[in-house]
């Protein structure tokens, strides 16, 4: 027996919103591909990926800053951060306020690597933004902003 879609109010056409999820899971696959294609080279998965570009740009955050900044299950990040402190790519650095807060830092092999991977990264968008005009990525942050909102608000 069919079951009945549920009520929407003003919604767009279902099977519309349906491609252009399609489309969206697609995109992220195709970019998720890319990437991963030119850190395998480097022996680094996304995850690692992710971690040292955040630490380039947010020095000093915790774990569990990292955490909810990061595409990593949170349960998987301390061991993810344990895997690349042995690495010697990421320091435990204790806070200056609150010795039982640790800090994370890119050592300088972190560094390094951390803008290589930028490189890659830039590749990969600048492949992603060719064609695609200022007012059009405008429209893409502010859909894929509301569309987060109504979906985190399915999150109880």
């Amino acid at each position: 027996m069919p079951v009945a879609p549920p009520p929407h109010s003003a919604s767009p056409d279902l099977a519309n919103m349906r491609r252009a999820w399609l489309s969206v899971v697609r995109t992220f696959n195709l970019c998720s591909a890319a990437l991963t294609a030119r850190l395998t080279p480097l022996g680094l998965h996304l995850s690692e990926h992710e971690v040292l570009v955040i630490l380039a740009h947010t020095p000093h955050i915790t774990q569990q800053a990292l955490a909810s900044r990061c595409f990593v299950a949170k349960s998987g990040i301390s061991m993810l951060l344990k895997r690349m402190e042995a690495q010697g790519l990421v320091a435990r650095e204790p806070d200056e306020k609150d010795g039982r807060i640790k800090r994370l830092v890119l050592t300088a092999a972190g560094s390094e690597l951390a803008t290589h991977v930028l490189a890659i990264q830039t590749e990969v968008l600048t492949a992603m933004a060719d064609g695609v005009q200022a007012d059009e990525a405008a429209q893409i942050i502010q859909l894929m902003e509301r569309i987060s909102a109504q979906l985190t608000a399915l999150d109880p």
